[in-house]
């Protein structure tokens, strides 16, 4: 395994929802990994809903934002649901000051407030 493979992030079930924290700031390759391993996930457990676990992220550009929207579009093709947990206040700041679209995927304050939240 080398180094950037070792950079991955982990993607887990908690009951049927697929669930990865990102405890570092993402960039490109880690994304479209990320994207594969939770499809994956996805596709394996059937899983209805996918929690991305932001809490760890310092900072997010708006192409990154995106990336992750994407992700969640595919997802939804998929048959499953993104929301984002536990992102920090001056990141969503950062990203509102970039005029980026905060409503493309549902978020919630926490883990267990995103577990909460009813599917569609």
């Amino acid at each position: 395994m080398d180094a950037t493979e070792e950079t991955r992030i982990p993607v887990s079930m908690i009951g049927k929802v697929v669930f990865a924290s990102l405890q570092i700031d993402p960039h490109p390759p880690l994304l479209t990994w990320l994207r594969d391993d939770l499809s994956r996930m996805v596709v394996q457990h059937r899983a209805g809903r996918v929690l991305l676990d932001l809490s760890g992220t310092l900072s997010l550009d708006a192409y990154e934002f995106e990336h992750l929207v994407a992700t969640g579009r595919a997802l939804k093709l998929l048959g499953a649901r993104t929301v984002l947990v536990g992102m920090r206040p001056g990141v969503v700041a950062a990203l509102a000051a970039l005029d980026v679209d905060l409503a493309a995927l549902p978020g919630a304050r926490d883990v267990e407030q995103g577990l909460a939240l009813p599917l569609p």
